[in-house]
C-alpha cells in the first residue's frame, strides 16, 4: 500500500514493488555460475567439481535468451562443461584457453539471462526440466536428477547468501521422475508361518 500511494512501479514478473527486488537483475547468470565455480573450487573434490560443472552446463544453456543456432550444441556445452565451469583449466597460464572456445563463452556470456530469471516460474521450469531431461531429450535417471537438483540447492543458497536472490525458487518436495522408494523391511506377511513350513516338509521331493 505504501508503495502503491509513492507510485512506485511494480515488477510484472513477481508482482512486488521495485524496491523490493533483489540484486538479481544486476547480475548476470553466466557471470554468477563462473564465480560460484571460482569461489568453491578448493573446497569440493574432483567428483563434486564435474557434477557441478555437468548441472551448470545444463542451466546455462535453458538460461540463454536465444539458441546458439551459430554453434553446434556439443560444442557450446564442452566449452562450458571443461572450460568455463574448470577453474583450474581455465585460469592455467600454460593452457590458453583455445580462441573457438573463448569465442562460444563470449557469446554464452552476452546472451545469457540475469539471476532475475529466476524470478519467472516459467524459466525456473525449464531450469527443473534441462536439470531432468539427457542431450537426446530423453528422461535422466532420478539419481543424476537428484544430485542436479541437491547441486542447484546449494548454487541458489550461495546466492541467497549473497543477496542476489531473495529465496529459492526451485520447488521443493519428491524429485519429479524418481521411481519410488525400495522398502528395506521384510514384510512378515510373506514370510511361512510354522504350520505351513511343517507342511512343505511333509511333502516328498522338498
Amino acid at each position: 500500500m505504501t508503495a502503491v500511494k509513492r507510485g512506485e512501479p511494480f515488477s510484472p514478473v513477481t508482482g512486488l514493488p521495485v524496491s523490493y527486488s533483489s540484486k538479481a537483475a544486476e547480475t548476470n547468470w553466466y557471470d554468477f555460475a563462473v564465480e560460484y565455480v571460482d569461489r568453491t573450487w578448493a573446497r569440493t573434490s574432483a567428483n563434486h567439481r564435474k557434477n557441478v560443472a555437468k548441472a551448470l552446463t545444463a542451466v546455462t544453456v535453458a538460461l540463454l535468451r536465444t539458441p546458439p543456432k551459430q554453434f553446434e550444441p556439443v560444442k557450446v556445452r564442452t566449452a562450458l562443461r571443461e572450460w568455463a565451469f574448470n577453474h583450474k583449466r581455465r585460469t592455467d597460464p600454460g593452457r590458453p584457453m583455445p580462441d573457438d572456445v573463448r569465442v562460444i563463452l563470449d557469446w554464452v556470456q552476452r546472451n545469457t539471462l540475469p539471476m532475475s530469471a529466476w524470478e519467472d516460474p516459467e524459466k525456473v521450469d525449464a531450469v527443473v526440466s534441462a536439470l531432468g531431461t539427457l542431450l537426446d531429450g530423453t528422461a535422466a535417471k532420478a539419481s543424476s536428477v537428484s544430485r542436479n537438483r541437491r547441486i542447484m540447492n546449494l548454487v541458489i543458497g550461495y546466492a541467497i547468501k549473497h543477496g542476489i536472490l531473495r529465496s529459492n525458487p526451485l520447488p521443493k518436495g519428491k524429485t519429479e521422475g524418481a521411481g519410488p522408494k525400495v522398502a528395506q523391511a521384510i514384510d512378515k506377511r510373506s514370510l511361512l508361518n510354522p504350520r505351513q513350513v511343517a507342511a512343505y516338509e511333509t511333502v516328498p521331493g522338498l
